[in-house]
Order: structure tokens, then sequence, then C-alpha cells
């Protein structure tokens, strides 16, 4: 099969060709400082459009159902009690983080009016990927070390005695904790890696510690947990020990519709200042976020990058191309975000599987196929060569992140079995977002 764009072409080039281009598109300026003086005809209040920002209740959108169940399970907290241990499942931007959020902040003020201390750790487990380094930061999170007299290193200490601080901290601190594990599926092994038993997962001895350190007697403090997942079906890979101590409840979150998306942006719509926006820039907006599978996050994202767009512009008003310009950009940037400090050597084997998914007519390849062409890609450029399994092993970050799929398969017993990838992402985008490199 041909690999190659075109003969000399680089992936920097096929970016530019195939629509891949810079954020901003403002001219320069003789005064490049002079927009820290001018008053932004945008926006308002730009902040309302951060995708961490927790609004009001009468800003959450089709989820007074999900509202209310995790309220009841995080009640006991008020009163220092243990609430019930909950695993909230669905889809990406389906609001599971923004309910929880919610719903823990009101928690700790209510708890706060009956002199119960309550504290509150939410650990994107994404961004730690181990139980150690969960641990370090659930404990810096709720360490007062002024108070406490309890230091957190960054290393140096068993995982054990990083528990026995965590503990220290919670008791000196708090009546009760609130521990949400925000991607918790991220800490679990990927499913192609051999000869792990559920117990020794990173997530299960977590959970594990957690849901018993009130049995164990390690602390006085009631410990409530919630775990969040992308994965509908990560309840059924804990460990039978884990399901007995953390026992949880689950609760599914639909995806959002494009009606929905709507209301969600209508009731953001004061972020930007009035008149400013015409009347087809939030239906387009929800129409598209509808398409990737009802992601809220999604459609805010895209809402505030229509607003940058035409403020990049210098137009007077957000309109359709602005939303359709923002939305091409959406496409790239998220790749870029997924990306982002990726190893150069990661980065040439994610263009050479990009490069064989789009010039070819297959969507799934040997990991020996992508080697080869990895391997003719870093020559060209003039970079070492890793080993294979070196590859294959740099690959995995990026298979937790949803850009790409490994999978142990067999062609029959002759053949034996062999590890397969494929693209998650669109092959082009991918290699418009290397090729911007």
């Amino acid at each position: 099969m041909t690999l190659f764009v075109e003969e000399g072409e680089t992936l920097g080039e096929f970016a530019a060709e195939h629509g891949a281009v810079a954020h901003s598109r403002s001219e320069s300026r003789d005064d490049p400082l002079s927009v820290l003086d001018e008053e932004d005809r945008i926006f308002a209040n730009e902040d309302l459009l951060r995708i961490d920002h927790v609004p009001d209740q009468n800003k959450i959108v089709g989820r007074n159902n999900q509202i209310e169940t995790v309220a009841r399970r995080l009640k006991p907290t008020i009163s220092g009690g243990t609430g019930k241990g909950t695993l909230l499942l669905g889809k990406s931007g389906s609001g599971k983080t923004l309910v929880t959020r919610y719903v823990s902040r009101e928690v700790v003020d209510r708890g706060e009016e009956n002199d119960v201390r309550i504290g509150r750790a939410v650990i994107d487990c994404a961004q730690r990927r181990s139980e150690v380094q969960t641990v370090i930061h659930l404990a810096k999170r709720l360490n007062e070390p002024d108070e406490t007299g309890v230091t957190i290193p960054h290393s140096g200490i068993a995982t054990g005695a990083y528990y026995d601080r965590l503990w220290q901290v919670i008791d000196a601190l708090y009546d009760a904790i609130i521990v949400v594990l925000d991607e918790i599926d991220r800490l679990a092994p990927p499913d192609d890696v051999q000869n792990v038993p559920p117990e020794e997962a990173d997530d299960s001895k977590l959970l594990m510690q957690l849901s018993r350190a009130g049995e164990e007697n390690d602390v006085d403090a009631s410990i409530t947990v919630i775990g969040i997942s992308n994965d509908l079906k990560y309840g059924d890979r804990l460990d039978t020990r884990v399901e007995s101590s953390f026992s949880p409840d689950e609760i599914v979150f639909p995806a959002y519709d494009a009606n929905q998306l709507g209301d969600i942006l209508t009731r953001r719509r004061d972020a930007y200042r009035e008149d400013v926006l015409t009347d087809d820039v939030i239906p387009l907006c929800s129409a598209f976020s509808a398409q990737e599978h009802g992601d809220a996050r999604r459609a805010i994202d895209l809402f505030r990058l229509a607003g940058e767009v035409a403020r990049d512009d210098d137009a007077e008003r957000v309109r359709e191309e602005h939303v359709r310009v923002a939305n091409d950009d959406a496409e790239v940037t998220r790749i870029q975000d997924l990306i982002r400090g990726c190893p150069t050597q990661a980065k040439i084997a994610i263009g050479a599987l990009a490069t064989m998914d789009e010039f070819s007519e297959r969507s799934a390849f040997k990991a020996t196929e992508m080697y080869r062409v990895y391997r003719a890609f870093a020559e060209a450029i003039d970079t070492n060569v890793l080993g294979k399994k070196r590859i294959t092993d740099q690959l995995r970050e990026y298979e937790t992140l949803k850009i790409i799929d490994m999978k142990r398969t067999s062609d029959g017993y002759r053949e034996g079995t062999y590890l397969q990838l494929s693209l998650l992402d669109d092959s082009a985008l991918i290699l418009q977002t290397i090729g911007l490199d």
C-alpha cells in the first residue's frame, strides 16, 4: 500500500492543505499590548464558559434525578456519618463531574451549618495514573500543614506511609470526608495487559484502602467515595473484595440531546454581552455537539471558541461562520490538548499509524506493520529509532486517552496472537495535528 502523502510532502504541508490553522486570526498591531486596555466587546463574563465552572442548580439541565440520587447518597455526611459508595457512569460530557461537584459543595456547606467539618477532594485519576500518585494528591489536597504538622513528600516513602499520613490529616482536620475519583478507570490495567490479578490493580487497592479505613480503625472520621467513569461496564471489573467493602450503587447518566444542549448554552448566554449573539449560534453549537455523543463540555467549549474567533476577527457579533470556524479548529485543538507533551517518538508512531489508516483501505494493523512505518519516518527525520516494545509501551498512554485502540488478537492457531492497533480518531485530523508541530 502507498503510505506517503505525496513525494516530498511533509506532514506540515499536509496539515496546511487540509485546513489546519493557527487559532488566532487577528492582524498584528503596532502596539500588541494595547489589547490589555481595550474593553472586551464580545464577552461579559467569560468565566461562565470555563469547563471547571460549577453553576447554580438553575443552570444544570436535565439532571434533577441524578442530583437527587447523589444528594441522598451523601446526606449522612452532613451529620458526620458515612454516605453510600457510588459509581457515576456515562459518556464524557454527560454531567457526572458537574453534578458531583455541585452536590458535594452543597453538602459541605450544610455540614458547616451543623458544625460538622467535611473535607472534599475531587481527584482526576487520569492525571495521577497510579495508586500512590493518587494518594499523594489526595493527602495534599486535604492537608493544612500549618495545622496538622504533617508533610506530604512528592516521593521517597512507601505507599503505606503515604496512607498513614493521609489518615493523620483526615483525623486532625475533619469529621467526614468525600472523595471523588474522577475517571477512576484510568487506574485499572489496560485490557491487553495480562496476568494482573484484580486485587493487585491500582484502582482496586485504592478503593479497598479508602472503603475499609474506618473498619480497620485507620481513621475516626467517615469516608465516602464516589467513583466516576466513562466506561459503563467499569463496575463489572472490580475485585469481589472491593465490591464487598465499597459496595457501590451505580447511577447512569444518559447523553444530552440537542434540545438539552441548547438549553445548557442558553442558561450560560450571559457570558456574552447583550445582543452580541445572532439567533443561529446556540442551535448550531448544540447541533455540532449532539453529533459528538451529546457532550456538554464540547458544547460549552465550542460556544466559547466561537466568541473567541469573532473577537479575533474584530467582529461586532458572533455569527454562524464563527461557529463553523471554531468547530474546525476545536477538532484540531482537542487532539493537540490530548497529545500535548507527548514524546516525539510517540508522535512519530501515532503519525505512522494515522498515515496507514489514511492512505490504505484498512483500519486495523499489526504492531509489526506500524513499527516498520514508524522506523521509516524516524529515519527520514534523522532521529533515534526505538525498539518495537518501547514504542508500543509509549502508545499505551494514548490508548487510555481514547486516541488508539490496542488489543491482542489472533488469526488462528497456526498464526498465534499479535497486538492489533487502530485509531479511534479521524486519521486526517491526527495528521493535521501532528503536522502542525
